[in-house]
């Protein structure tokens, strides 16, 4: 299977300091990838906080990222 053949499949992580998706074919393949920081405050010793809302943002941006370099990838590979 190409990477240009479907079906695919994407997939977030969200971590301590970044949030990742992968766009991967569905043998496994990776298609395209991206990342995001997520803003973290250190608000005492041992003691840090996050926004739901920056990690939502980026969740939604590396999404969005991934499949904008798919359509970009996938129009050169044609």
């Amino acid at each position: 299977m190409s990477a240009t053949e479907g079906p695919y499949f994407i997939g977030v992580d969200v971590g301590t300091s970044s949030v990742r998706a992968a766009l991967v074919t569905a043998g496994g393949q990776l298609v395209c990838s991206a990342s995001s920081a997520i803003t973290i405050w250190e608000l005492g010793q041992d003691f840090y906080e996050q926004s739901s809302n920056d990690i939502w943002e980026a969740c939604c941006s590396v999404v969005r990222v991934s499949l904008l370099l798919f359509r970009f990838n996938h129009l050169i590979l044609r």
